[in-house]
């Protein structure tokens, strides 16, 4: 009789642990099923990105800057992480235009602001150049969910100063990337990387223009694969404040902090060795 009632307290114990595991089991296909569908874009979150997107307004812009506004629902803005970047005639980024999401916080309002801006420090003959659209950019866990792309045009520099024509602007100090190669600066939110060699710092301006680097970071990266197997032209050091490069065979000084290395045919510089000198 004991050995009876110990068999059918056992079988019970058994039954129970079954029931539990099982209900476990259920919970977590729940809670991975909701976590799945609040991770996936659906067609009703593209329609809606895409009217935000469509309706994007410029509300700010200077010779150096543009700042573009969207209505975005929190409820997507929240779930996505959105990019934008300026495109020229030919879809491709215009070069030494960076930018960067911003949240402005407005009470009751689904604004959300992109913000552009230009870092050419020692452009020469102050040129101009022009962009054609801005794209736009859904992202969740690195993955790519939904581009469109709209027809905003501006042109960037000139030959005067720069001017602010609205307002708000890109603030004064904008965190990111210097890169070495062709002295071409990323702004921490921007959705490219830095690739190669690069140095993490502040560019910092005034008034709707960002005049010079400061570095906070050494040398980091490492060497480009598609720049390898290449023979320098010309050799020298790169001034990392305001992108100024001399060759050897200038009667100059250095002004740090500064690297030294070498150009390629194509204008690219390679730093050697991959230091930065004066650097306080």
């Amino acid at each position: 009789m004991q050995k009876l009632s110990q068999f059918k307290g056992n079988r019970e114990f058994i039954l129970i642990l079954l029931l539990v595991v099982s209900l476990t089991g259920v919970i977590l296909a729940c809670a991975q099923f909701k976590t799945n569908d609040t991770d996936r874009l659906t067609s009703a979150d593209k329609t809606r990105f895409g009217n935000a997107f469509k309706t994007a307004q410029i509300i700010g812009e200077g010779t150096d800057f543009l700042t573009v506004k969207c209505d975005i629902d929190r409820s997507l803005s929240d779930r996505f992480n959105l990019y934008a970047l300026v495109l020229d005639q030919d879809m491709y980024p215009t070069r030494k235009v960076s930018g960067f999401t911003f949240d402005p916080g407005i009470i009751d309002k689904n604004h959300l602001w992109f913000f552009f801006f230009l870092y050419e420090p020692g452009r020469f003959f102050h040129s101009s150049m022009k962009s054609q659209y801005v794209k736009f950019t859904v992202v969740k866990k690195q993955k790519i969910e939904m581009e469109h792309v709209v027809k905003i045009s501006k042109t960037w520099g000139s030959k005067d100063k720069a001017k602010i024509f609205d307002l708000p602007s890109p603030p004064d100090q904008i965190p990111g990337y210097l890169l070495l190669k062709d002295y071409r600066f990323l702004a921490e939110g921007d959705i490219r990387k830095p690739d190669g060699y690069y140095v993490k710092g502040t560019v910092i301006g005034r008034k709707g223009r960002w005049t010079h680097f400061t570095a906070a970071s050494d040398i980091l990266g490492e060497k480009d694969s598609a720049l390898k197997d290449i023979l320098p032209v010309d050799i020298g050091w790169l001034e990392l404040k305001t992108g100024s490069s001399h060759s050897m065979k200038d009667a100059v000084s250095p002004v740090g902090p500064y690297v030294k290395g070498w150009w390629d045919g194509k204008g690219y510089f390679h730093p050697r060795p991959i230091k930065i000198f004066d650097l306080k």
